[in-house]
């Protein structure tokens, strides 16, 4: 009787064993089915949100509506248009396009500029009609828009140095390229140690939109141009109006996390992804900030802000998340140029937040980007992708795309999958002389992985597969020619998975990739640097 107690116990044990085992097995094959989905819509979201660039480029000028609405396909925005031509640049890196496809339309764009488009100085206004390159008023703008001009002039400098091979197509794109660059006279727009965002005649200091560009703001994209522009630039000490500038210096903390620089609680998400469509944030930093984290901070408040404390009338959630300028329902004004945590929000998502910050918060973006396909499509998605904006509160949805949050979108996804344009950026001379004179320079890291930030809610840095790399991956540093070794220790038991067996490495950034394997969604470790006898611990979430 007794032996066959002991064999029922041993055959139920065994039954569990098999049955715990079935379901990690059924788990896995779930995960990694949803995994393959995400990649699926990551892909979609990426290439619709291209089409806006490829599609509605005007026939006459090949530069970007401001807006998709049928009856303003006219007004192109030059901002936009910037945002535009790395975008399409996109499209030639991916495939779903050809290069010579892009050449030819960047070589339509240009002449239309330099022949056609008006200008003052070399500056272009905020918008201009896509067939006659006429100006078009715009809130009050009868002039040069200097941050408009330079987001162009970014967008062309990325396409410099994009066509970089010896045809004469090639060839011809970036002497056109240099000579519409430096016909830009970003001295007329100097004054009072800073930047006058709009230039007219006609307008009187100080009034009307002629705003002196300072404190932390998308306008760090003009200070570099103006910076390093090889011909007419600013002093180095204009660039004091910025820095000096409301806004700029923080240092509060904000749900755990410190914003050093930038509005409370960060303001709108477009100032984490404006200037870091072509410069690098993880190669930045001054006596203000390393921008990559604070990029980082910035993204996580957003999330946080919308995850827990945001008002539970506007029923936002780890998933519907994401503030940022974007249009409103007509109730609300139409266009909020401000919204993001606090008072300036007014309970709209705009996609172009929360899938803009792909590079800095990948797990939070993916949470968003599923969620607005699967649960919001019917209202949301177009032949371009997501629309601009949507509010649960009000059960809105916009009725249209936006060209520079459409361009936000496109190249910050494409950054955060190959850093294109980060590496284009070096290759831009002026760029890099312009950095110097602003006391931006490369970080002195640590040993470890400096460039990860803790989620506080999870307390742990949350990782997600990349859709190429279909792997897990972070950034480490050694500060010497070392032996390094990585495994996982488990937060609950002493158990150990070697990640990477032992491998000698130069000083320098390195990239740690592994796989799932199976390693269940959601489990917590912590993440071991194996240095000798030194051991860098960082506490980890897998997704």
């Amino acid at each position: 009787m007794r032996t066959k107690t002991i064999l029922s116990i041993f055959g139920c044990g065994l039954l569990f064993i098999l049955m715990g085992y079935t379901y990690s097995v059924t788990r896995l094959e779930k995960e990694e089915a949803r995994f393959q989905k995400d990649k699926q819509i990551f892909e979609e979201t990426h290439r619709a949100s291209f089409d806006y660039f490829w599609e509605l480029g005007h026939p006459v000028s090949g530069l970007t509506p401001r807006r998709s609405l049928k009856n303003k396909k006219y007004e192109i925005g030059i901002g936009a248009s910037g945002f535009g031509i790395q975008a399409i640049i996109v499209g030639a890196h991916r495939g779903w396009v050809t290069r010579e496809q892009v050449l030819n339309r960047l070589l339509k764009m240009t002449d239309f500029l330099e022949n056609k488009a008006v200008r003052y100085h070399g500056v272009y206004p905020h918008l201009i009609h896509g067939k006659t390159g006429q100006l078009i008023h715009f809130g009050g703008q009868d002039g040069a828009d200097i941050q408009e001009t330079s987001n162009l002039m970014m967008g062309l400098l990325m396409a410099r140095a994009y066509f970089d091979q010896d045809t004469p197509k090639e060839i011809q794109l970036r002497e056109e390229i240099t000579k519409l660059w430096e016909a830009v006279d970003y001295t007329v727009h100097e004054y009072q140690n800073a930047l006058w965002w709009n230039h007219s005649y006609q307008q009187k200091e100080n009034k009307g939109l002629k705003l002196l560009m300072k404190g932390y703001t998308e306008s760090m994209t003009s200070y570099v141009l103006a910076l390093g522009h090889p011909s007419k630039g600013i002093k180095k000490s204009s660039y004091r109006g910025y820095v000096e500038g409301k806004n700029f210096v923080n240092g509060k903390e904000y749900y755990g996390y410190t914003l050093d620089v930038g509005k409370p609680k960060g303001g709108p998400l477009y100032l984490a992804q404006t200037p870091f469509l072509a410069l690098d944030p993880r190669d930045m930093e001054d006596q203000y900030t390393y921008y990559w984290k604070r990029s980082i901070n910035h993204s996580l408040i957003n999330w946080t802000y919308c995850s827990k404390f945001a008002p539970k009338e506007f029923q936002y959630n780890k998933e519907d998340w994401g503030l940022t300028a974007s249009q409103t329902p007509s109730e609300d004004g139409g266009y909020n140029n401000m919204a993001g945590p606090g008072p300036k929000d007014k309970g709209v998502i705009a996609p172009s937040a929360a899938l803009g910050v792909f590079p800095y918060v990948p797990y939070q973006s993916m949470l968003a980007l599923r969620n607005f396909y699967e649960n919001h499509k019917e209202g949301l998605w177009g032949e371009y992708g997501f629309k601009d904006a949507y509010s649960k509160k009000r059960d809105w949805y916009s009725d249209r795309y936006l060209g520079l949050d459409q361009g936000r979108t496109v190249i910050m996804m494409e950054n955060y999958r190959s850093g294109l344009f980060w590496e284009l950026s070096k290759k831009v001379p002026e760029l890099q002389v312009a950095l110097g004179k602003m006391g931006i320079k490369s970080p002195k890291h640590k040993n470890g992985f400096p460039l990860a930030v803790i989620e506080k809610l999870s307390k742990s840095v949350q990782l997600y597969r990349h859709p190429d790399l279909e792997k897990y991956h972070l950034d480490f540093y050694t500060d010497k020619d070392a032996n390094i070794s990585f495994y996982l220790k488990s937060t609950k038991a002493e158990k150990k998975l070697e990640i990477q067996s032992e491998q000698k490495f130069e000083a320098g950034l390195h990239q740690l990739q592994f796989e799932k394997d199976n390693i269940l969604a959601g489990t917590k470790g912590i993440l071991v640097m194996k240095m000798g006898k030194k051991e860098i611990e960082l506490p980890v979430q897998l997704f």
